[in-house]
């Protein structure tokens, strides 16, 4: 049947002393359910991508990272929610790849020497969202066949009836459809992960 999904988009903070403390890949996805399987992130190296230095409204900075195509319509979402922002700088996607960043959820069992870092994938387009593909290896053909490639865990975070399981006190048990669910996880994110 036909659904109507949520689609959100998030800021994975990069971890690699190149790019500083302040230094967030976005993504973007329709599926919010997936997120606590979220295992990497992919990129296309056919792309191009850019750094926007950014200001919030605490005069706090922070730089967001995007295909160059997709840039417009993201400084528009910042000024949107009150951020300051610069011309966008080109970066390299070759620059991106292997870089780590801090995982969403704490989520021990999908924890590995490959997990939480940049990839390259042919199934990464700019039509829309950010140019980045959020991973979650158990939910999609195409997620599943890059954690194949390059060997990252393959644990589900949902049981067959649906319901979370090793996420977390608050998540687990819980049906990931349920708008109450969803809300869960959003809040979560919004909230730093806290």
């Amino acid at each position: 049947k036909t659904v109507k999904e949520n689609s959100v988009y998030l800021k994975f903070k990069l971890r690699d002393a190149r790019w500083g403390d302040k230094t967030y890949i976005l993504s973007w996805t329709t599926t919010p359910w997936t997120l606590p399987g979220n295992v990497a992130l992919a990129i296309s190296q056919s792309l191009s991508y850019v750094k926007i230095e950014s200001r919030n409204t605490a005069g706090i900075h922070e730089d967001f990272i995007c295909a160059e195509s997709r840039a417009p319509a993201i400084v528009e979402i910042l000024k949107q929610q009150g951020y300051k922002t610069k011309q966008p700088i080109r970066v390299s996607a070759s620059d991106l790849l292997g870089v780590s960043y801090q995982p969403l959820f704490d989520v021990s069992v999908l924890k590995s020497e490959t997990s939480y870092k940049i990839y390259s994938a042919d199934f990464v387009t700019a039509e829309d969202g950010t140019g980045v593909v959020h991973t979650a290896v158990m939910y999609g053909l195409d997620d599943y066949d890059l954690g194949t490639a390059v060997g990252l865990p393959k644990i589900h975070t949902v049981n067959e009836q649906g319901k979370f399981m090793g996420v977390s006190q608050e998540l687990d048990g819980k049906y990931v459809k349920d708008p109450a669910t969803e809300e869960i996880i959003l809040n979560y994110l919004k909230d730093g992960g806290k």
